[in-house]
């Protein structure tokens, strides 16, 4: 599937969604979907809510990137003290975040987790195009 119209329309059926379902699930208008998917409008503004929504990888629907499954497997939520232990305990270099901490991306949920990851995947490969 070479178009994000293709993609999108391939993903909805797969996760049996109708356009309406699926314009609820990512809150655009169902109007939206049905461009997307007829090609009328090329690329979404809400690709990330669009796969979210079809618990799909970003990149896959957006560029045709990658399996069509998300790659992140969240690992489960630390208890009691292992989160500030894991952290002291990696080197800084570990972490590529300077003003996000572990800790409160750890206190995201295992979904948020995931949807941070594709957001950065797809910025680094948009990036990397220029």
């Amino acid at each position: 599937m070479k178009k994000f119209s293709e993609r999108l329309q391939y993903a909805r059926n797969l996760r049996g969604l109708t356009q309406a379902q699926l314009a609820q699930a990512s809150r655009l208008s169902q109007g939206a979907i049905a461009n997307y998917e007829s090609g009328t409008r090329h690329e979404s503004k809400g690709i990330f809510r669009l796969a979210e929504a079809l618990q799909v990888n970003v990149l896959w629907l957006s560029q045709g990137v990658g399996a069509i499954e998300s790659a992140a497997t969240p690992a489960p939520p630390p208890s009691g003290n292992q989160l500030a232990d894991s952290a002291r305990a990696q080197p800084a270099a570990s972490w590529p975040f300077q003003t996000i901490s572990r800790e409160s991306y750890q206190s995201l949920s295992s979904k948020d987790r995931a949807v941070i990851e594709s957001t950065v995947a797809a910025l680094i490969v948009s990036l990397s195009n220029k």
